[in-house]
Parts: structure tokens; C-alpha cells; sequence
């Protein structure tokens, strides 16, 4: 602290340092709950990437038990102009269907004109809805119609020469932003026609709805819409996008169940469990060294966690005890000694390949077994390990107090002991002050007596 020193001045100690010898002793219990607070975030920062870890199992797991998750299949297309869209999910299939149409926006222009005066033009929806404009200028009034975000029309000016003045002519032209049949539109100015080909205006694109006629030259022959060129689950999980290549032309589409997909999805998931058990068995062992000093141990951060070995054994468990007590060796799923999951592609592939639903539905049930525990874990509300966290959060924001409050016990302590070592040696030069004169004054006693 900053102040007047009056350092040994009259006793000749050196009081900083008797002062720093007395502060640090204080001090001990400050830095060893410093310790203890740099040991408590490490651990947090390491149970919340964990945590985030388990989340992400819990989130992998849960999409898994959703339709046929393990039954991954793939689609293709006869015709270059069609695109098949695959759902994890989806149903094995074949569907024939022709393409008649794709979808268009809808769109026209007007007359050339050299400017506008000032009318309402009125634009009319397909739903009817009308919506009026104007402005001082076609610049203007293009301006205003972009203005509104929920008219779905884009308003562009284009070039279209000059008139007998010389002055610079403009058609203005209105597209639709969507594509389909309800993009159509209709505008009028002073009762007239925009596009009115009499009055020199034209509807340049008609807004259309794609079309596919699905089983064609069949009994069950049905036509589809789609104000997109895109189908969504056109069957179950697949969908389709046709292009105007397309038209015309009859397209066969495929999905296949896609074993070499299903193989993947299945060691994916092992190696995801394999890497959460091996983060929590490494920071869970505590390991020896022999170093310059002899030999020391270092402990892992979650040394004497219950509730990180609970969930290490509990995700294990879920993923190698299966609900009828069975093992899962058919299904090239095993336990190691070491605590690991081991996964045979080749044993997996023939179980697949034997019996798809069988297969599907173990794994199906492994990732719901998973899902729950990982889950009962990670919620973000209620899991065990998030209360953990927060727990942890709270006794280490409770040591960062206690250490501010003994820091400033600190500081008080070390005002008080400036001040009693000032006062002390300011009572010393005093009592030197007396001494002299009394010895000068004996001295002068003693010279008078002689």
C-alpha cells in the first residue's frame, strides 16, 4: 500500500520486510484457495466440454431412432432433368411418372413510356388483394412497388430507346418473385391494362404451376402440382426436382436400401460412444512418473467424480446391453476389456444382409438405449451432469469471493501494520529525543559539579 514509510528510521528494522513476512503468512489461505479455484474451473471448462460431447450423442442418437435411421437408402433418376432427394427414413421404392411442366413466374411489361403522371397504378393479386402505387416519376413509382416486401413483385425499368422528342423511353416490367399459379397478377392505371398488347404492353411469362403425372398411361395415372420444381415426399422420404430439360420425358425413380451407408452410420455411432468413453477414462486414471524429483502421480479431473463414472456406465451399458438380454456379437457390436466398443463391418454387413429388419431395428434400439442415457445426462434443463455443472459454478464463484473478501482483510491488515510500525518508530525517535537531552543535561550536571 502507498503511503509515508518511516522504514527502521529510528529503531534501525527494516519493517517492509517484517511487514511482507507478516502479509504472506496471511496470505497462505488466500493462495491455496486460489489453487483450489484454478482446480475447479479446469474441471468445469472440462465437465462442460464434456457435457457438450454428451449433448451431441444424445442429439445423433435421438435422429437415429426416427423412422428407418438405420436403414439408409439411395435414389436415382433416369432422366438427367430430375434430382431425387433422399430423407433418412425413407421407404425403398420405385415410382414412374411423366414431366409435363415446370413452374414459372409470372411477369409482363408495359407500353414504352417517357414518364408517369402521377396515377394510382392498382395491382392485383391472385388472391385479389389490390395494392395501389404511385410517384412523381416511373423511377419513382418502380421504387415504391420494390418498397413493399409483402407485394412478392419485383418492379424494373428497361430501356426501349427514345421518342420523336428525343426523349428516353422505358417499358416498365413487373416479374413475380415466386414461381407457380397464385403468382399471377394483374395491373391497371386509370382502368387500363399494363400489358394490354393493344396498347403496346405484353404478358411475358405466364406464372404455372410444375406438373408430373404420376403411373402415366395406367388406370391409376394422377396428376401432381407443385408451385416449386421441387416435389416433397413424393413417397415416403423421397422427393424430387425436375428441370425444363425434363419436360416431356417419362422418368423412372429409384431408392434402394444402401448397406454401405447403413455400415458407415453404425461405426460413426461406435466411434462417437468409443470417443466419449475414452475423454472420460483419461481424465478418470491416474497415472505415475518418475521425473527429477522421484516418482509423482498425477490424477485426472474427474478423479472421484460419481457422477462422470456413473455416466460413463451408463452410456456403456445401454450400448452393449441390449433390452432382451441378448449379446450384440451377431451384429458386430462387442465390449473390449479395455472398457471400448469394437465394431466388425464384415459381421455387421452379413447380418444387414441376412436380415435388414432384424439389424435395423437392434440399432434402432441401441441409439434409443443411448439416447436416453446420454440424455438423463445432458438435458439442458434437468440433466445430471448440467446440475453438476452448476453446482461446481457456484462453489467457485463462492471461493472467488472469499478470496476478494481476504484480499481486502489483506489490505486492512497491512494499513494497520504500517501504522502501528509507524507509530512505534516515531515513539522510539521520541524516546532517543529524551534520551539525548537527558544525558546532555546530566552531562552539563556533572560539569557544573566539577
Amino acid at each position: 500500500m502507498a503511503g509515508i514509510s518511516f522504514d527502521g528510521i529510528a529503531s534501525g528494522l527494516n519493517t517492509t520486510e517484517l511487514i511482507g513476512a507478516i502479509l504472506s503468512a496471511d496470505r497462505m489461505p488466500i493462495l491455496l484457495m486460489e489453487e483450489r479455484l484454478a482446480a475447479g474451473e479446469n474441471e468445469v471448462k472440462a465437465l462442460r466440454q464434456l457435457n457438450t460431447l454428451i449433448a451431441g450423442l444424445a442429439t445423433t442418437t435421438g435422429e437415429m431412432t426416427e423412422g428407418n435411421g438405420f436403414r439408409p437408402v439411395t435414389g436415382k433418376s433416369t432422366v438427367d432433368g430430375v434430382g431425387v432427394t433422399v430423407a433418412d427414413g425413407a421407404s425403398p421404392t420405385s415410382l414412374d411418372f411423366a414431366v409435363d411442366a415446370v413452374a414459372a413466374r409470372h411477369s409482363g411489361v408495359s407500353a414504352p413510356l417517357s414518364g408517369w403522371d402521377g396515377s394510382d397504378l392498382v395491382i392485383t393479386t391472385a388472391d385479389g388483394t389490390e395494392h395501389s402505387f404511385t410517384g412523381t416519376s416511373l423511377g419513382d413509382l418502380a421504387k415504391n412497388i420494390n418498397a413493399a416486401g409483402d407485394l412478392g413483385l419485383s418492379a424494373t425499368l428497361v430501356r426501349a430507346g427514345t421518342d420523336a422528342d428525343g426523349n428516353d423511353l422505358h417499358r416498365l416490367q413487373l416479374v413475380s418473385i415466386d414461381t407457380g399459379a397464385n403468382s399471377t397478377f394483374t395491373a391497371t392505371a386509370g382502368g387500363t391494362d399494363l400489358f394490354d398488347p393493344a396498347n403496346g404492353g405484353a404478358i411475358t411469362s405466364t406464372g404455372t404451376d410444375a406438373q408430373i403425372t404420376l403411373f402415366p398411361g395406367t388406370t391409376a395415372a394422377q396428376t401432381v402440382t407443385s408451385s416449386s420444381n421441387t416435389f416433397d415426399d413424393l413417397a415416403t422420404g423421397i422427393g424430387i426436382t425436375v428441370s425444363a430439360s425434363a419436360v416431356g420425358q417419362t422418368a423412372n425413380v429409384t431408392a434402394q436400401n444402401d448397406p454401405k451407408a447403413a455400415t458407415e452410420k453404425a461405426q460413426n455411432l461406435v466411434d462417437e460412444i468409443n470417443h466419449i468413453l475414452e475423454t472420460i477414462k483419461l481424465n478418470t486414471s491416474v497415472t505415475a512418473s518418475t521425473g527429477t524429483s522421484g516418482s509423482e502421480t498425477q490424477a485426472g479431473l474427474f478423479v472421484g467424480d460419481s457422477t462422470v463414472r456413473n455416466l460413463q456406465s451408463s452410456i456403456f451399458n445401454a450400448a452393449v446391453r441390449p433390452a432382451d438380454g441378448t449379446s450384440q456379437s451377431w451384429l458386430g457390436i462387442e465390449p473390449d476389456r479395455n472398457g471400448m466398443l469394437t465394431f466388425n463391418a464384415e459381421k455387421f454387413a452379413e447380418a444387414l444382409a441376412a436380415d435388414p429388419t432384424r439389424a435395423a431395428t437392434a440399432l434402432t434400439d441401441l441409439a434409443g438405449r443411448v439416447s436416453t442415457a446420454a440424455d438423463t445426462y445432458s438435458d439442458q434443463y434437468d440433466g445430471m451432469l448440467t446440475k453438476s455443472i452448476e453446482n461446481r459454478v457456484t462453489d467457485n464463484r463462492r471461493t472467488a469471493d472469499s478470496i476478494t473478501d481476504a484480499e481486502r482483510r489483506i489490505e486492512m491488515r497491512e494499513s494497520t501494520l504500517r501504522a502501528q510500525f509507524t507509530a512505534m518508530e516515531m515513539a522510539i525517535a521520541k524516546a532517543n529525543d529524551l534520551q539525548k537531552y537527558l544525558t546532555g543535561q546530566f552531562a552539563m550536571f556533572t560539569q557544573d559539579n566539577d
